[in-house]
């Protein structure tokens, strides 16, 4: 099986109106629909408790891919990212991190890492901010995307799409044994790097280097995984991530542990048959496919 696209990320807002207005005003991002979280998509999402919940979808401004957003009401007001295992950021294509900070003074998003540049290549300018449910967003633009591993097209508004989710481990190794078993993805070696704001969040040593491994989709895409020093396990979700949702080339000859075998979708904004993974920290991952495999 094989990970392909990023179609939409599922984040907990502690106040949709004010996300929406936040998401609009700064990164363009327009709201493409609204309701209420049935039983069946629930089920689908993984998180029965999700039914009767509000929620809205979000896309990125006209020229842009369009990996949706999907926020839905319940978020925990005291909620703080990277203090646990599981999916922890987006991260979304910039054109101007330097204009984007600038503009964020006094807003509903805080800057926690300012515009700087990740290696002496001096190719990927990025920023983090927290958002108005706390939820953490890298925004990363990159001089010449060819350099880049992922290679993703340049956004042209101000703000594209998400093209990476981060993921925190307790243990890389054994993401990476579950990884290699159930994609045939591209899954890089686990590189030491300086993580400014983890090591400010969890109180770190400024100078501690976390393992990361990324792995590539087929299209513009990737998965970053983050080990920690330590992590407190995830046992309840109250605020950020709680969902990513993936196109897949198929089914067929899948070798999956499956938290959800495959379903005909009954979320707004996901067509195709669906099927939920889990992490080993728990983290959970929609994956989609137009090819089911047929029985008989």
């Amino acid at each position: 099986m094989i990970l392909e696209t990023l179609m939409m990320v599922t984040l907990l807002a502690t106040d949709l109106k004010e996300t929406a207005k936040a998401y609009n005003d700064h990164f363009g991002y327009r709201t493409i629909s609204s309701g209420i979280i049935n039983h069946l998509c629930a089920k689908q999402s993984g998180y029965e408790s999700m039914d009767g919940q509000n929620f809205i979808i979000m896309r990125p401004p006209e020229g842009s891919p369009e990996v949706m957003l999907r926020f839905i009401e319940g978020g925990n007001p005291a909620y703080q990212p990277m203090l646990t295992s599981g999916w922890n950021a987006i991260e979304l294509l910039a054109r101007d991190p330097d204009n984007l900070s600038k503009n964020m003074t006094g807003g509903a998003f805080e800057v926690i890492g300012p515009p700087a540049y990740l290696t002496n290549a001096k190719n990927i300018l990025a920023m983090q901010v927290t958002g108005p449910s706390n939820e953490l967003v890298y925004l990363t633009h990159m001089h010449d995307p060819s350099l880049s591993l992922l290679k993703p097209q340049s956004p042209a508004s101000a703000v594209g799409n998400t093209f990476i989710v981060v993921h925190g481990s307790n243990k890389l190794e054994n993401h990476q044994q579950f990884l290699q078993k159930t994609f045939k993805n591209l899954l890089t070696d686990p590189v030491r790097f300086k993580i400014d704001i983890l090591a400010k969040a969890r109180g770190d040593s400024r100078n501690t280097r976390y393992p990361i491994m990324l792995m590539k989709f087929a299209g513009p895409f990737g998965f970053e995984f983050d080990q920690y020093k330590t992590a407190l396990p995830t046992k309840t979700i109250d605020g950020g991530i709680v969902l990513v949702s993936a196109s897949v080339d198929s089914f067929d000859k899948a070798n999956v542990d499956w938290l959800r075998g495959p379903t005909q979708s009954k979320c707004v904004g996901l067509s195709g048959h669906t099927g939920l993974v889990q992490f080993p920290s728990g983290a959970k991952l929609e994956v989609l496919s137009p090819n089911p495999k047929k029985k008989g």
